[in-house]
């Protein structure tokens, strides 16, 4: 069995892996203790067909672990089979950060939803969370609605300014394009 390390070898020597060099990723994703590094390289190296082995992950009982495959299968893949879980896990997650995760994620799968009643469900999750009095989520929000509303990240606020630097034209039409 090849290490995590051995596994990214491969892939920077040959731009791709061998199948049994794929067996053994997705052994670490299911087998390590901490997964963090192997959902990330799976992540990284955008192999989207490992995304069933993350899902997994999404109902960890380590927050961390439950944070990053939200992140990964919903922000980086942009996987929009899981929007109706990490919708859920922004909503219902009893950790903060896996919460701040899932709301800052969501907006990126937002527009490949097909089911028209959950993506509406989600803008309005959004906009309420951009205008509630809690401003615990605000900027993680008005992130999702930025990828929502397709605006280049070269453009958008730094993380940090998020709260900040709200346009709120660009969230008139975020309502308007969703029906909010």
């Amino acid at each position: 069995m090849k290490t995590l390390d051995d596994i990214w070898q491969e892939h920077i020597n040959h731009e791709s892996l061998t199948p049994k060099t794929m067996q053994d990723l997705v052994w670490h994703i299911e087998n390590d203790v901490d997964p963090l590094d192997a959902i990330t390289m799976a992540t990284d190296m955008d192999l989207k067909e490992l995304s069933p082995y993350i899902a997994r992950h999404l109902d960890h009982t380590d927050e961390y672990v439950r944070e990053l495959a939200v992140g990964c299968l919903v922000g980086r893949l942009q996987l929009a089979e899981y929007a109706q879980k990490g919708f859920k896990m922004a909503k219902e997650d009893p950790e903060e950060n896996v919460r701040d995760l899932a709301i800052f994620s969501i907006g990126a799968v937002l527009n490949r939803i097909k089911d028209k009643n959950l993506q509406h469900e989600i803008a309005y999750y959004l906009y309420q969370k951009l205008i509630d009095q809690d401003e615990s989520f605000k900027g993680a929000a008005y992130k999702s609605i930025l990828e929502a509303m397709e605006i280049p990240i070269s453009t958008q606020p730094r993380v940090r300014d998020l709260e900040n630097m709200i346009d709120f034209s660009l969230v008139e039409r975020f309502k308007k394009k969703y029906g909010i």
